[in-house]
């Protein structure tokens, strides 16, 4: 992995995946975790609360609220970055999603610079739909399939085929991701939580996320060494001022409600130089509870596929001149 923005996006996306499917079974009383964590909530402290995750996956309804901010500084060499970061970027995804029973009731926002974009998508029935602009419109078939965990259009990959056992097993002891980790109590959408806070341990996800490519990946690629994972640790090390994580846990059902990152980065010479990024902050939080079934009537009318290609054209036009206008 080149010390680059890529790199560090990616230390952030493994991080918070690996927290939030925490719960191999494994602990030790030597493990990161352990080293400083508070006990005055839930058993073992933060290595006993992570072992003891819940990792089976939801069979009802889930609301769900997700915000994702990346704020980019620099002058990017690449200009297709240049113009998606001069402002930062926010996403945020709010409604309920039922995964088994293939039906979802999203919001959708996202802000770009002064232009502000906001979609509803609903799907159930086998059929789905989006609203642009106050107006609605049929998708086509398979087009919300990842949301619904229906298989994705030829060529893509079915959400099924995630093993989640595979992937604790790769990831191991989830507490030797964390360092310096406490344990306070809070709730969550009024679910009594206790709440594991730390900073990422960058060697110990340096080495899940290579066991965890090996896993998923081909069965016949390469794994790497340990040399190429201590590498990848140290070139990480070098940009990233601060990788914090804070997992919400249920104290009666044990899954996760909540899980909240922030990583601050600074590029290191030779990655401003090849770049023309100074720094990147990224934020990412997301909370998922059980709830009612989603809104899955049909809406009253619809507009023409016509209609929708140019309600399309137009939300992109908006994309782009948000971006380009800051």
């Amino acid at each position: 992995m080149r010390r680059s923005p890529v790199a560090v996006v990616a230390l952030a996306v493994v991080a918070l995946t690996v927290a939030a499917c925490g719960g191999s079974g494994k602990s030790s009383s030597s493990s990161p975790a352990s080293t400083g964590s508070s006990s005055s909530s839930g058993s073992g402290g933060a290595a006993g609360i992570l072992s003891a995750i819940d990792t089976k996956a939801s069979t009802g309804p889930q609301k769900l609220k997700l915000d994702v901010t990346v704020d980019i500084k620099g002058a990017p060499t690449n200009q297709q970055l240049a113009l998606f970061t001069k402002q930062p970027i926010h996403l945020g995804v709010d409604g309920v999603v039922d995964s088994a029973g293939k039906s979802a009731d999203v919001n959708v926002s996202v802000t770009l610079g002064n232009s502000p974009l906001a979609a509803e998508i609903r799907a159930g029935g086998g059929k789905s739909w989006i609203q642009i602009d106050g107006k609605w419109y049929d998708l086509p078939a398979n087009a919300l399939s990842s949301t619904t965990g229906t298989a994705l259009p030829t060529g893509g990959v079915s959400t099924s085929n995630l093993d989640a056992g595979k992937i604790l097993a790769a990831i191991g002891d989830p507490s030797k991701l964390l360092n310096n980790a406490s344990v306070s109590s809070d709730k969550v959408e009024g679910i009594d939580s206790d709440k594991v806070s730390g900073d990422v341990n960058i060697d110990g996800v340096a080495a899940a996320a290579a066991n965890l490519s090996k896993s998923l990946g081909n069965s016949t690629a390469t794994a790497p060494t340990q040399a190429q994972i201590d590498k990848t640790a140290a070139e990480l090390k070098k940009v990233v001022n601060k990788a914090h994580v804070d997992l919400w846990v249920g104290k009666s059902d044990h899954k996760v409600h909540r899980v909240a990152f922030t990583l601050d980065a600074a590029m290191d010479d030779a990655t401003k130089k090849s770049s023309g990024i100074d720094s990147a902050v990224v934020t990412f939080d997301v909370t998922t509870v059980d709830a009612s079934a989603p809104d899955v009537s049909a809406p009253s009318s619809v507009g023409t596929p016509a209609e929708f290609q140019a309600a399309l054209v137009g939300l992109l036009g908006k994309v782009m001149g948000g971006a380009a206008g800051g």
